[in-house]
């Protein structure tokens, strides 16, 4: 029995020791995974940022202001500072993987390099609409965002690369895809016969890269400016600027644009897309922008109307109740019911003295000719009836008299009227 329970207990150790284990080496994958996760952040600095590329720009540009824009940047809210520059030319960099723009947007890059800027696309894949008014298609499109480890290196990314103004030198790393490039179906080689383009940009791009001798790295003259498109957007990468030579790929690169650039936009745009969010997407349709205007009309006015303070409705305030009298009238239902007449009316003469100091300010403790003239003028009741009630206290205090009923009565009566008067 006892080596069966020790089987049992090897068993669950070595059970909880490949879990552990199994769990180490999975969350070690996933940070692998992580480290070689493509972002082309600006900020960065794991193998697929762009955090050396963006950073160099002050070295390749030392006189312009280097500013960036945030990934879901508009490129329809560009300012005045950006399109129009009289000192030099003002670079737009535009990098990362899927790359789509409204008709807005692309209207305005298009004014933006015909006013004498330069803009440059890094793209995977390139919106159609800019494919069809170019000319160019984009070939070998997206996969460089594939899951990659870097114990699995891809041998078919080294030498791939190639540049106009360096003869006879390869660029190219061990890393994600570096081979799309861009086609120009101008000419049919099947029929003989040229597609003729109507676009505003140049039939043919000037060409300054390539990849296994595809481009990769073109350039369109559009009014004052340039258009520059480069099919590798991992040129960009840290990973493939740290290999050995790389970095002169990206100083031909910059060295290709004018010398006289003193303004630089950076936007790692990533994966973009052609609609805005927000209220641009509303506004762009009229069913909706009439919605939402005349909901915003209506709710200004219930503002206005409606939501401005009102009175309130003024509560009734009951006069304050006597609650001390009241409380003696209850004691004193109390002891006539008991038929104790004298303590009764005792009592009945200590509240009104002790009601007479609290409304009238005046001294009880001596009851003289002085007293009775000044509870006269303070009560404003008849001197016949101020006498007569101080005749009754001066009895019922002095013991001369037995109260009966009649007597109670009558002194109820006459202390009654000076409370009624009071709270007139």
């Amino acid at each position: 029995m006892r080596k069966r329970y020790t089987h049992m207990l090897l068993i669950v150790f070595a059970t909880t020791m490949l879990t552990c284990v199994s769990g180490c080496l999975q969350d070690k994958t996933q940070q692998e995974a992580m480290k070689w996760r493509v972002s082309l952040d600006k900020e960065d600095k794991r193998p697929y940022g762009t955090y050396i590329a963006f950073q160099s720009l002050k070295d390749y540009f030392p006189d312009a202001a280097i500013a960036s824009v945030s990934r879901g940047f508009r490129y329809t809210n560009m300012d005045s500072r950006m399109l129009y520059n009289n000192y030099g030319h003002t670079l737009l960099i535009l990098e990362g993987l899927d790359f789509y723009v409204s008709d807005a947007e692309w209207t305005d890059l298009k004014d933006f390099v015909r006013r004498g800027n330069e803009l440059v696309i890094f793209c995977s894949t390139l919106d159609g609409k800019i494919e069809q008014e170019l000319y160019c298609y984009k070939e070998v499109k997206g996969g460089e965002d594939a899951l990659f480890f870097k114990f699995a290196p891809q041998h078919e990314n080294k030498n791939l690369l190639s540049l106009y103004s360096e003869p006879g030198r390869k660029f190219g790393y061990e890393g994600h895809s570096l081979k799309g490039f861009f086609s120009f179906p101008h000419d049919s080689s099947d029929t003989g016969t040229i597609v003729t383009s109507t676009s505003i940009f140049p039939p043919y791009p000037d060409t300054f890269g390539c990849v296994n001798g595809q481009p990769d790295f073109v350039r369109y003259r559009y009014g004052e400016g340039h258009l520059t498109l480069h099919a590798a957007p991992l040129v960009l990468s840290n990973y493939f600027l740290l290999q050995d030579g790389n970095r002169d790929y990206l100083t031909a690169l910059w060295q290709s644009l004018p010398s006289d650039i003193n303004r630089v936009y950076w936007n790692d745009y990533f994966k973009r897309n052609a609609e805005a969010s927000g209220l641009d997407v509303l506004m762009r349709y009229p069913a909706t922008r009439w919605a939402l205007i005349i909901g915003i009309l209506t709710l200004l006015l219930y503002i206005l109307f409606e939501g401005k303070r009102k009175q309130r409705i003024i509560p009734i305030v009951e006069p304050l109740k006597n609650d001390s009298v009241s409380f003696v009238e209850t004691v004193g239902r109390l002891y006539y019911n008991k038929g104790n007449h004298t303590n009764l009316a005792e009592k009945m003469v200590l509240q009104f003295l002790d009601w007479v100091r609290t409304y009238y300010f005046l001294n009880t403790n001596l009851i003289n000719e002085a007293f009775i003239r000044q509870l006269i003028l303070k009560s404003g009741q008849p001197e016949a009836t101020v006498r007569g009630l101080i005749d009754m206290i001066t009895e019922i205090r002095s013991g001369k008299e037995k109260p009966d009923d009649a007597y109670l009565y009558q002194l109820y009566n006459t202390i009654q009227q000076f409370y009624k008067k009071q709270h007139r």
